[in-house]
């Protein structure tokens, strides 16, 4: 004797059809857009007040550095690009830090930006992809939203010779970058004869 399935208990009942439905909840979605939207003007508020403030603003991607460029209006825009495990770019920074005090003393329309060019994972960032950094440190001046000028420091650990000489080697990339910030400012300055 073969098993043969039973029909359904009761006649009358059909069989159970499954359905998914999916459901959306539109006041939550609402609600995580209207914090999303809250945070970001927030965001736009801090990133205002630190421009006019002078502070240095690290930016952690492309959307982070347009938003700054973006804020910053007709402003000299100056980005150190870096690497945490960078030896030079200890040093480097530590004058970026020196030029920016400078730079708000004199009260110049700069913005500082610093940005590490690793991600957490050891890969090179978008943004040090974006504008082809390959080594570091690199400074890039932004007038417009454009790059005007790019300037790369010399690797310490590459100099070979006597000590004096790496010293004035060093001396010398502090010297170009003052030169190159300098310039860059200059540039921009409304001149007399216009």
């Amino acid at each position: 004797m073969a098993w043969v399935p039973r029909k359904a208990v009761c006649p009358r009942r059909r069989a159970a059809v499954h359905t998914i439905a999916l459901h959306i909840d539109r006041r939550g979605a609402l609600e995580a857009a209207w914090r999303r939207q809250e945070e970001a003007e927030a965001r736009k508020q801090r990133l205002s007040t630190d421009i006019d403030e002078g502070k240095l603003i690290t930016v952690p991607d492309t959307s982070g550095l347009d938003a700054v460029i973006e804020q910053a209006g007709s402003q000299l825009v100056v980005v150190f690009m870096y690497s945490r495990q960078c030896g030079v770019c200890k040093d480097a920074a530590r004058r970026f830090e020196q030029l920016r005090n400078e730079a708000h003393r004199a009260k110049a329309r700069v913005v500082f930006v610093q940005h590490d060019v690793e991600t957490d994972y050891g890969d090179k960032s978008d943004l040090s992809r974006f504008y082809n950094v390959r080594a570091v440190p690199c400074f890039l001046f932004f007038d417009g939203g454009a790059v005007v000028r790019r300037l790369s420091l010399r690797d310490i650990r590459r100099l070979t010779g006597p000590k004096p000489y790496v010293q004035a080697a060093l001396a010398e990339d502090v010297r170009r970058l003052r030169n190159t910030f300098m310039e860059v400012l200059l540039s921009r300055a409304p001149s007399a004869r216009s």
